[in-house]
């Protein structure tokens, strides 16, 4: 293949084409396809002696993408692409690639060929709301039921839901379950009935942690709608597209006709055409352009919201939106306004990604150096080769300098501290019905530690090392890989996040159930069914002494097997509602006193029930209370008792170890 003989860089490309193959399954379900950021961002090498190209003239940079492009569309089946590119505030290159239509063999002409953006959509959408901010019509810390005329957003919690929070994928909503895309008009319903129907729950406090919402920049939008007095379409379009002569880029769905004629199609696999995406919320995603239109786009943001004289934002508006909002961590990537960092570089890189079930596009900014690309495919293996194609294009033009890792002292006995299970924030947590079957897990990583060292599943043998506390990468250097835990005020691990997903994805971990091994619920089982047998066996007993009228066993040797009842009801309740639990929802390592509220009491009634038995096999052993100071029953009962005792302080123990005694 072309890259096996750039820079010997085969294995990253293997790793990154792994990852993206994991990742890409929760991209293109029928509630995700309209983000990017869950993409193989970060993936590149850190060779040594690797210096950054100077990008001098557009045949220079038409002479690198042209082997690779040309690769891609044979290797993962792509129809066509458009690329574009800005520099110095003009445009330095723009071309497509391959066919607009594959079987009438239209080629894609970067200034006439339609390709969908997807979330791109999300930053025009952002450009809205700041026009209106600066109007003084809205308030970026107001709450926005102060918007909202025909629904309102559940006061769940005491801190309220702002424009800020919507526009930093901060605001606290679960993932919706209403379908993003649709394959007719027909079944797209008015903005505002999608969004009072179809509110997800709030699922945390706002501002605390970012989880992808295609919904909260849709409410955006509408409020856009609701404050202006335009429909959210016409407004993009008075406000923005006009002013910046974007005349092949439109909000609406279907095409305008006058535009149609240019629309590229999409594929599946094997060329398979697609149909017309139409996304039921559009101000998330119903964008369609042309790589020149995005040119525009690019130099309006990196020239502080004016172009071709024309301003649509203020200087220090533009500015905002850019700047940090939200920080995942202190040596992450961080998420401005409709905008995201992308950490792959030394150079701050900023923008965002955009994925439909057929198109795939990035739109990218390095403002201290005054470029922008864009790049759209519009076949589903785009998905992985536009990854591919920005990552040769950092690693080749704006490489991340090499690194010597020196891992933090004492790294070795710490890393066992990060193991278990971790799901995607962004995700269902109420009970409602959802369109996506898509298993809960199947945007998981499962951390396992290795001889002081992190592997995470899915991105083959890569390896992790702290060097700062909770903050660890790459052990070798040669891949520039970072994840950051964050623990709360109680020094445990809750989450975390990490460059090669993105900033608006954070990753909480799971209670240790769902992580440990299978030892431990087989032996809890087997202590429980031997408790029973053992209880069955000491009640035919009793039964045949009754039958045959012999004397009672003694009173403290009855109620130490009468302990064990107790003993085995509540360690069965405990484990039956836990069962309940894990099979309703997923729960996270710091929700069990949130999760089982009142009913957290049974764990701790077993633990009594545990110590009684404990105080009856030092009376069965000693005869206390016996006259004849002599032990209750025979040597055999005595064993079998302190045998089941010993094995439910074994079953304490697992409790513990699954956090079941929380305060």
């Amino acid at each position: 293949m072309w890259f096996i003989n750039r820079r010997n860089s085969l294995q990253k490309q293997i790793i990154l084409v792994l990852l993206a193959l994991f990742l890409t399954p929760y991209l293109t379900s029928s509630n995700t396809v309209i983000d990017s950021t869950f993409s193989a961002n970060g993936i590149k090498s850190n060779l040594a002696g690797q210096t950054n190209q100077e990008l001098t003239t557009p045949t220079e940079l038409e002479t690198f993408l042209d082997p690779i492009i040309s690769a891609q569309l044979e290797n993962y089946t792509v129809a066509g692409v458009t690329f574009s590119m800005v520099k110095d505030g003009s445009v330095f290159l723009e071309k497509g690639y391959g066919y607009a239509n594959y079987f009438s063999q239209t080629p894609v002409v970067a200034n006439e060929t339609i390709f969908r953006i997807g979330s791109i959509s999300k930053t025009f959408t952002s450009v809205a709301v700041l026009q209106l901010v600066e109007d003084e019509l809205l308030d970026l810390d107001t709450d926005i039921n102060d918007y909202l005329t025909a629904f309102k957003i559940p006061e769940t919690y005491e801190e309220s839901i702002t424009l800020r929070h919507l526009l930093t994928h901060t605001a606290g909503f679960e993932r919706a379950t209403f379908p993003s895309i649709v394959s007719s008009s027909y079944s797209i319903d008015p903005l505002v009935t999608v969004l009072a129907e179809g509110i997800p729950d709030r699922v945390r406090t706002p501002g605390t942690l970012s989880a992808y919402s295609n919904y909260g920049f849709a409410l955006a939008g509408y409020i856009v709608q609701e404050i202006s007095g335009k429909n959210f379409e016409t407004y993009i379009q008075d406000e923005i597209l006009t002013p910046l002569g974007m005349n092949s880029t439109t909000f609406l769905q279907p095409l305008p006709i006058s535009l149609s004629s240019q629309m590229s199609t999409g594929y599946s696999e094997n060329f398979v055409p697609g149909y017309f995406e139409y996304i039921s919320i559009p101000p998330a995603g119903s964008c369609s352009s042309t790589a020149s239109d995005m040119t525009k786009f690019m130099m309006t943001l990196l020239n502080n919201g004016t172009f071709d004289g024309s301003r649509i934002l203020e200087n220090a508006t533009v500015e905002l939106m850019l700047s940090k909002q939200f920080t995942t961590h202190e040596n992450l990537a961080s998420l401005g306004l409709g905008v995201y960092e992308f950490d792959v570089s030394d150079q701050r890189i900023i923008g965002h990604g955009g994925d439909t079930r057929f198109f795939h596009s990035r739109m990218i900014l390095l403002p201290e150096l005054n470029i922008g690309i864009f790049a759209s495919y519009n076949s589903v293996g785009g998905s992985i080769a536009r990854s591919l194609l920005f990552d040769e294009i950092i690693e080749e033009y704006f490489p991340y300098p090499v690194e010597v890792i020196e891992p933090m002292e004492g790294y070795k006995n710490r890393a066992r501290k990060f193991e278990g299970l971790y799901v995607s924030a962004r995700r269902v947590y109420s009970d409602k019905p959802t369109v996506d079957e898509r298993d809960y897990f199947s945007a998981s990583f499962i951390i396992t530690a290795e001889k002081g060292f992190l592997a995470i599943s899915g991105i083959g043998n890569v390896r992790f090392v702290e060097v700062e506390s909770n903050y660890f990468v790459e052990s070798t250097g040669e891949y520039y890989l970072e994840i950051a835990f964050i623990e709360d005020n109680r020094g445990k691990i809750t989450h975390f996040y990490t460059n090669f997903v993105g900033p608006v994805y954070a990753y909480e971990r799971t209670h240790p159930l769902y992580f440990e091994s299978e030892f431990k619920s087989v032996l809890t089982v087997v202590i429980l069914i031997l408790t029973f047998i053992s209880l069955a066996y000491w009640g035919t007993k009793g039964l045949v002494r009754v039958y045959k009228k012999k004397e009672k066993s003694p009173q403290i040797q009855r109620m130490a097997r009468w302990s064990f009842l107790v003993n085995l009801i509540f360690g069965t309740i405990t484990l039956v509602i836990t069962a309940l639990k894990l099979n309703s929802d997923i729960l996270l390592v710091s929700e069990m006193v949130t999760a089982f509220k009142g009913l957290l009491v049974f764990p701790f009634l077993f633990l009594i029930s545990v110590i009684i038995t404990i105080v009856f096999t030092w009376f069965s052993w000693t005869g206390f209370k016996n006259k004849e100071r002599k032990p209750y029953w025979k040597l055999t009962g005595r064993i079998h008792y302190s045998v089941l005792v010993a094995l439910s302080i074994i079953l304490v123990g697992i409790f513990i170890s699954w956090n079941f005694f929380a305060f």
